[in-house]
């Protein structure tokens, strides 16, 4: 009874919360939005099915936008939360917040400047990594701080453009012994576009990163990341975008134990809007990614995803997403993960400013470690309000 009484409280406060939101339709001024979700999921931590724990919760995300300027130097600061509070998991309950802040400064007709700041203070969902907790009553928590600058010659939409920029991330876990997962890198990503046709272009991208990771007395993660793409992006009338591109990735781990990773590497999206009411997506990706294991490198994951959304009216919309990854994952043995991930969602919008909709989502991963594998089904009522959009 204290549990529902707190849930209740919790949930009429929050709802309240979520009232507010402000936006406009020109490009310097303050946007808002707040997200208000009412879901029960039956396996929150994402564990097996034996050990599966159902809870409902109210979650209130805002997302709060600041555009300004002068002359023809831009800043934006931003900020997203995400509060969630559980009927009976209390443990379980987490308040996220990222706070972001860029200026970009333009010094001559070609040649400008950008520089960021962000701090992020959030959980980990379990079913995103591939460390194995069977007894997780908590969700991973950590805190990043990231600097950002970067310097480019050349506009967006000029014949040739070329940019270099800089990234220092510094990422620290908070709870569940998870302290070796703690690192600071250093990113360096240079890229040359050059137009081909009115709104295509080609482009070739060098990526340089160093990982220093929280050394164990037995375990050392730290790695350095290079790779290398070419790609082109199109716009066809606003009927059929893309972002193509195929190239060769190297991650070598300083720990002569671990099984460096190197290969094939892609990453595509491509919008087909079939008409005015109908929208395709198709995304596909190869990518490396370090462990989140104990004592273990990293491992390759082939990501394949496809969105649609249709207007069945114009109030009623309806979207389906579908997305299959394969993790392979090379240990003391041989491990691979096929992840599957769906969702149905039907919004009706009341007015220009208030949307409702109603989702189901359904998230497995099927493993050769039978202990890494989970089921979850998530029922959610959403509603979203703006005051001006």
């Amino acid at each position: 009874m204290r549990n529902c009484t707190k849930f209740t409280l919790s949930t009429i406060a929050l709802a309240l919360c979520s009232s507010v939101a402000i936006a406009q339709e020109d490009e310097t001024g303050f946007f808002a939005k707040a997200n208000t979700t009412l879901a029960h999921d039956d396996n929150i931590y994402r564990v097996t099915e034996d050990l599966a724990q159902s809870d409902t919760y109210l979650s209130v995300a805002p997302e709060l936008k600041l555009i300004g300027g002068f002359g023809k130097q831009r800043f934006e600061l931003t900020y997203d939360g995400d509060y969630s509070k559980f009927s009976d998991a209390s443990d379980a309950d987490f308040a996220d917040h990222k706070v972001e802040g860029t200026i970009n400064l333009e010094h001559t007709l070609r040649l400008s400047s950008r520089f960021g700041a962000s701090y992020l203070k959030e959980h980990e969902e379990p079913g995103s990594i591939n460390r194995i907790q069977l007894n997780i009553t908590e969700y991973n928590r950590y805190d990043q701080r990231t600097f950002l600058t970067g310097l480019a010659y050349g506009k967006e939409d000029s014949l040739g453009r070329i940019s270099v920029d800089y990234r220092k991330t510094d990422k620290d876990y908070t709870n569940n012994s998870s302290d070796y997962l703690d690192y600071t890198s250093d990113q360096i990503v240079s890229r040359f576009s050059y137009r081909i046709a009115p709104k295509t272009r080609i482009y070739v991208e060098a990526l340089f990163a160093d990982l220093d990771y929280t050394a164990t007395p037995t375990f050392e993660l730290d790695n350095s990341f290079r790779r290398y793409r070419a790609g082109v992006t199109w716009d066809f009338t606003n009927k059929l975008t893309g972002d193509i591109n195929l190239g060769y990735q190297d991650r070598d781990y300083k720990q002569e134990s671990i099984r460096d990773i190197n290969g094939l590497s892609y990453n595509g999206e491509i919008t087909w809007s079939i008409n005015t009411y109908t929208k395709l997506e198709v995304h596909a990706q190869r990518e490396s990614i370090d462990s989140t294991l104990e004592e273990a490198g990293g491992f390759l994951r082939t990501t394949l995803g496809l969105s649609v959304s249709h207007d069945l009216t114009e109030l009623l919309k309806v979207t389906g997403d579908a997305v299959y990854s394969v993790d392979e994952l090379v240990l003391n043995s041989f491990r691979e993960d096929k992840r599957y991930d769906f969702q149905v969602a039907m919004t009706y919008s009341f007015s220009r400013l208030v949307d409702f909709s109603a989702t189901y989502t359904h998230e497995q991963r099927q493993s050769t470690n039978i202990l890494a594998e989970y089921e979850a089904n998530i029922l959610g009522l959403n509603l979203t309000v703006w005051l001006d959009k």
